[in-house]
């Protein structure tokens, strides 16, 4: 039950802030992180959210997991997604008005 508490204590840490350790690990200028590294830091947050939606699946499939357990994994998951997805899009959108300045 403790690890189950635990457990739920970081999923909701997590999903408070899924970008918390992002780029705490290359400095640049000691100012800030480099825009590259913190992409490739979220990119690898959602991989790794994936990837544990993926294992808790199929625990379930094998009767090792609980559903609830499930739902939370495959939940965080999509929510790191969607957050992925609304930064590439803001991305893209700064891009193209770039794009649109006049020189």
């Amino acid at each position: 039950m403790t690890s189950r508490l635990t457990d739920a204590i970081s999923a909701y840490k997590s999903a408070a802030n899924p970008f918390e350790s992002v780029g705490k690990t290359s400095e640049t200028e000691g100012n800030g992180t480099d825009f590259a590294s913190v992409l490739k830091d979220a990119a690898k947050v959602a991989v790794g959210d994936a990837k544990s939606a993926e294992k808790a699946s199929m625990s379930a499939i094998a009767g090792k997991a609980d559903i609830r357990e499930v739902v939370a994994a495959v939940a965080n998951a999509e929510m790191t997604l969607e957050t992925v997805v609304n930064v590439r899009d803001k991305v893209i959108n700064a891009y193209n008005e770039i794009l649109r300045m006049p020189i």
